[in-house]
Formats: C-alpha cells, sequence, structure tokens
C-alpha cells in the first residue's frame, strides 16, 4: 500500500509548514484531523478540501460530516479515500477551516509518494514554524471606556439629585432659596407699606397748615 507524503502550509504565509503522511487508503477526514492537531486547532469548526489545479483554483469540494444522522447530500470525507482524488503525482487541494468565521486556507501538495512502512499512519513526519493562534485575544481598551461611561453616569445622578433637592426647598414654602427670596420682597413690601402710610400722614398736616395761612389773612 503507498503512503502519501504531503506539503501542508498556510496559504498568506509558507514560511509555516507540516509534513504530513498518510495512506492511500485512508480517508480525507484522517488528513483532516491530523492537521488540525498540527496547527493546534480545536476542530470546531466546518472544514472542507477542495481539488485543485496548478494555479490553486478550487474544484471538486468533499466536506466534513459533523452529524452523521444528518439527512444531506454531499461527498463527504470520512466516505472518500485518499487516493480517490489523486490524479497527478503532484496533486493539489485546498483545504478550508471556519468558513463562517476566520477562514483559514492551506495549501495541500502531494510532494512525494512513499513504501509503507511498519509505523502508525497518519503521521506529521516534520514541522518548521509557529502556527498563528486560531482566536484572536481581546482587546482591553473596552475596559476603559466602560470606566469612562460609568463616570458620567454618576455626574449625571448627582445634578439629578441636586435639581432634586432644589425642587423641594422650593416647593415647601420655609427652606430654599426661592423661601428666603419671597421674604425679602415680603419684608420690602411691607416697609414701602409704611412709608406711605407716613407720607400719607405728613401730606394731611401740610394742608391743615396752608388752610390756617388762608384765613389769617
Amino acid at each position: 500500500m503507498a503512503v502519501y507524503r504531503f506539503k501542508v502550509y498556510f496559504e498568506d504565509d509558507e514560511s509555516v509548514w507540516r509534513d504530513i503522511e498518510i495512506k492511500s487508503a485512508q480517508n480525507f477526514e484522517d488528513l483532516h484531523n491530523t492537521i488540525q492537531k498540527a496547527i493546534n486547532f480545536d476542530d470546531a469548526h466546518g472544514a472542507s478540501f477542495y481539488v485543485s489545479n496548478d494555479a490553486w483554483r478550487k474544484g471538486k469540494e468533499v466536506r466534513i460530516l459533523r452529524s452523521r444522522k444528518a439527512l444531506q447530500k454531499g461527498i463527504w470525507m470520512h466516505e472518500t479515500k485518499i487516493a480517490s482524488l489523486i490524479d497527478d503525482p503532484h496533486q493539489k487541494f485546498v483545504y478550508e477551516f471556519d468558513p463562517d468565521g476566520a477562514c483559514w486556507t492551506l495549501h495541500v501538495e502531494l510532494s512525494k509518494i512513499l513504501p509503507d512502512s511498519p509505523v502508525d499512519y497518519p503521521r506529521i513526519s516534520k514541522s518548521h514554524g509557529n502556527a498563528p493562534a486560531q482566536y484572536k485575544a481581546t482587546v482591553p481598551t473596552d475596559v476603559v471606556e466602560d470606566d469612562e461611561d460609568v463616570h458620567l453616569e454618576e455626574d449625571d445622578n448627582y445634578v439629578h439629585k441636586v435639581t432634586e433637592q432644589y425642587h423641594e426647598g422650593e416647593g415647601e414654602g420655609e427652606e430654599g432659596p426661592m423661601a428666603l427670596r419671597t421674604k425679602t420682597e415680603a419684608e420690602e413690601l411691607g416697609e414701602g407699606a409704611e412709608m406711605v402710610e407716613e407720607e400719607e400722614e405728613g401730606g394731611e398736616g401740610f394742608e391743615e397748615e396752608g388752610g390756617v395761612e388762608e384765613e389769617d389773612i
């Protein structure tokens, strides 16, 4: 039985690559699981292999079937042997993982056909470079923005409380700025009334004096 050696590398970074060896009678799901292990991904998303030409244009798709109970149509990894889609000594496949999310794309190229040997396949025979992290880290600046929002809310509450206290004093009529202003106006009005009364009294006395002078003449 023949053994295929595939060189697997990231589409956007050829410096990170893995050599994976697998038997011709094993299936594409075996190859998929080995790639996941080689790049330290969690295998929690959808994945597909596409038969490709030399220009890496995608052709026939071979998909992972997550639920074997689902009634779906397609070419499935667990049902498709590697040898069934090898038409060229340098056969190429495009491997896509998490197509609805990060959409990782790797190139899978047949580099050599080996004789069978007494080792366990599939296996990672060579590794070069560190694979990128599957998930991005959380940005810490979000926490700072939340703190600023909290302070703004506290300031609004403070202004609201002061306004409520002001209205309470205004409504009682005994305390607060409006109450003092009302008392002051009342006192001024009272003093004004007293002055008017004094002027009226003084005026009457002047008329009487004036009347006496006329009689003497």
